[in-house]
């Protein structure tokens, strides 16, 4: 059985996804936060040509562009799209969860004000979900001696089709350095369902097939995020 502890380092360093990921921790070079308070988070924004975020939310918001560009949209239940501005028009969403890369020739950059009022917050709790559902998935393989470059293509072959199911938040592969025949996959799901659903596409059976023929070794891991204690209770902790 395949249980590298480094799984232990992934997992702490992976960000959090799902209901209300933050894209600020995630990309700080790319959200500079000018004022926070109750009623809005104002950022000057910039997506640079070329780079592309992975899925995060924002609540209902607003951009005032600074530069044209050009942007491709992912959202989580497979659809795409683009938006292309031009310097000064001024956008608005609803809340929304998505993943963007910069397809154009410049740097996007802009203002954006995020709202925080109870509409807005409640329409993101909508657009997103609830965070207690979100499943990770650890997925260890282990590849005959010498045979890394032919798991790895295999691995990597399901990576377009997985992004593109509804409930994929994040699906990243990641490869040994010490022993090239081993691989680790970071699985991220809107729920449970959503990773049952997964199991049972044509496309992932047909890889179970494939190495189990080859005599390749797979072990699927699931794991929840531990909440944070609330405040009333890291109090009463330090009380005692």
């Amino acid at each position: 059985m395949i249980r590298p502890a480094v799984v232990l380092l992934a997992l702490a360093t992976l960000p959090v996804a799902g209901a209300a990921q933050d894209p600020v921790p995630l990309y700080p070079a790319n959200y500079d936060v000018l004022i926070e308070n109750d009623q809005v988070r104002v950022m000057d924004f910039r997506l640079r040509r070329g780079d592309r975020e992975d899925f995060h939310s924002h609540p209902a918001h607003v951009l005032y562009v600074f530069e044209p560009f050009r942007i491709r949209f992912r959202f989580p239940d497979g659809r795409t799209g683009m938006r292309e501005v031009g310097a000064g028009e001024v956008l608005y969403s609803e809340a929304v969860t998505h993943s963007p890369t910069n397809v154009g020739d410049s740097d996007a950059h802009g203002i954006l004000i995020e709202l925080k009022t109870p509409a807005a917050k409640q329409a993101m709790r909508d657009a997103t979900g609830s965070p207690d559902d979100v499943l990770t998935a650890v997925t260890f393989i282990q590849g005959r001696e010498g045979k890394g470059t032919e798991v790895k293509r295999e691995l990597l072959s399901l990576t377009a089709a997985t992004r593109g199911e509804a409930g994929n938040l994040r699906f990243d592969l990641y490869q040994s350095v010490d022993r090239p025949d081993r691989f680790m996959r970071l699985e991220v799901w809107r729920d449970a369902r959503a990773l049952e659903l997964h199991k049972a596409t044509p496309h992932l059976k047909a890889s179970f097939e494939r190495r189990k023929n080859e005599g390749w070794m797979t072990e699927i891991t699931r794991w929840e995020r531990v909440p944070e204690e609330r405040g009333e209770q890291r109090e009463a902790l330090v009380s005692f």
